[in-house]
């Protein structure tokens, strides 16, 4: 058995684990970087990043009270947290500046960070932006004496009274003994997970189709929770709905993505009824899809003035992902278009008079503006003229929102939310940040940013006291 000592242990290497390495390191600690992929940049979420760096749907630079309110108001962000993670989001868009690391306003309210990039297709992403932002971390960690280890696989985490010393990992079939006085999970969250994804978010999610990396398979929630933390939140996550032909297409994923059609549109089950509150936005829809008895028997149901409005920003300076409208139509994406409900039913397959009903009642109940029976409608609705259109849809999971509980310091929690001494979770294997009735997102990217920032300064701050 070989063993690895060190002062700071990170597991992880996407942009959470980057940005805590590159912290602690900028202290004058030693720092390892393990990775259980066998890439230079880790093969998880960060490489397929948009580059948005929103904080709860505020600009990221706005008043921390600003930002502290609005990630409160779901009432499932634990509070320490939430105001840290509040009054660093500023200071995190100076940090990246400060790297290289380019940033542009592209809309108010939404920073763009590594704009300058190309599309990819099957699966559709910007496919420069993650790797630029990693290898600016990785290049300055490097610079600062940091070493990384790929290939390696953290197992799990060695704990007594006293606190976490380090973890027992494996590599090429042999096991490594790190001995760390501090160690850091930034592991990403379970959507890749299909046993976990059952357990937490519902009985049939693992029909869900995975959004985002293959490698976020649990391991940091997994571990902490063999020594005791706790989680909190793990029944929500960050994804959007998108054509059932993702299934079977990888053009299909992880866009388009449907939001405006599900603000305007109405969701319907097999049998033509609603079963969803579409107003409370297309991340809550997603989330309570993915719940269902029936994860892959919806169809999103709309019209043509929803249709038009689905072309997509006029924006042409910046590269961006293909909008619904003419994608969905072009590529045969489960996309039908009919004169009557009953019509599009038998093409969506599903039944003609639950639908045909219950457009008439939603029709009905937009225009004398209450939905006082059946399912309501939070925000304005308006009602649905033919022609109709029609598309089947999936849950498309990017990453899970909960997560081991870390505090204002990025420790991560016991049962009675005592700090574990000596250990520090970042980026999506935390909880008490997102999550809620009606999708609790703050965004990933400020979540990786902020949360690494602080678990690599308060790691390498106990060291030094120690």
């Amino acid at each position: 058995m070989n063993n690895l000592p060190c002062d700071v242990v990170v597991v992880g290497a996407g942009i959470a684990g980057w940005a805590a390495a590159l912290r602690a390191v900028e202290q004058g600690v030693e720092v390892l970087i393990i990775d259980k992929s066998l890439g230079g940049l880790g093969e998880g979420n960060s490489l397929k990043t948009s580059g948005s760096y929103r904080a709860g749907g505020k600009d990221a630079r706005s008043n921390p009270v600003e930002l502290y309110r609005q990630v409160m108001k779901e009432r499932t962000a634990f509070p320490s947290l939430a105001k840290a993670w509040a009054e660093n989001c500023p200071r995190s868009v100076d940090w990246l500046k400060s790297l290289g690391i380019e940033m542009v306003d592209i809309s108010t309210g939404t920073i763009a960070l590594e704009p300058y990039t190309s599309i990819s297709l099957a699966p559709v992403y910007k496919k420069d932006v993650g790797t630029n932002i990693l290898k600016k971390l990785k290049n300055e960690f490097m610079k600062h004496g940091g070493k990384y280890a790929a290939g390696v696989e953290a197992a799990r985490l060695k704990a007594s009274r006293e606190g976490v010393s380090g973890l027992m990992a494996q590599k090429d079939g042999q096991t490594l003994n790190i001995e760390s006085k501090t160690t850091i999970l930034a592991t990403g969250g379970f959507s890749a997970n299909k046993e976990m994804l059952v357990r937490y978010i519902g009985k049939h999610a693992d029909e869900c189709k995975l959004r985002g990396s293959a490698s976020d398979t649990g391991d940091g929630l997994r571990m902490a929770l063999e020594i005791g933390a706790k989680a909190v939140n793990l029944n929500y996550f960050y994804g959007h709905l998108i054509s059932l032909k993702a299934l079977t297409d990888d053009r299909f994923w992880p866009y388009p993505r449907l939001d405006s059609l599900v603000a305007e549109g109405i969701l319907v089950d097999r049998s033509g009824n609603r079963f969803v509150d579409e107003g409370r936005g297309d991340v809550a829809v997603t989330n309570e899809v993915a719940k269902s008895d029936d994860v892959l028997g919806a169809s999103l149901i709309f019209d043509e003035e929803a249709w038009s409005g689905a072309k997509g920003e006029n924006r042409t300076s910046l590269p961006r992902t293909p909008p619904p409208n003419p994608w969905l139509a072009e590529n045969e994406g489960f996309f039908f278009k009919a004169t009557s409900p009953e019509k599009l039913a038998k093409q969506l397959g599903i039944d003609a008079l639950g639908l045909a009903r219950t457009l008439e009642r939603f029709n009905v109940a937009c225009e004398a503006g209450s939905f006082e029976t059946g399912i309501t409608r939070t925000g304005k609705a308006r009602a649905l003229k033919p022609p109709y259109y029609g598309l089947k849809v999936v849950p498309g999971i990017t990453f899970t929102m909960g997560g081991a509980l870390i505090n204002g310091r990025a420790e991560v929690l016991n049962l009675d939310e005592k700090p574990i001494r000596g250990l520090y979770a970042a980026g999506d294997a935390i909880g008490g940040l997102m999550g809620g009735f009606n999708g609790g997102y703050t965004g990933g990217l400020t979540q990786a940013v902020v949360t690494g920032m602080l678990a690599g300064d308060n790691a390498a701050d106990l060291v030094k006291r120690t």
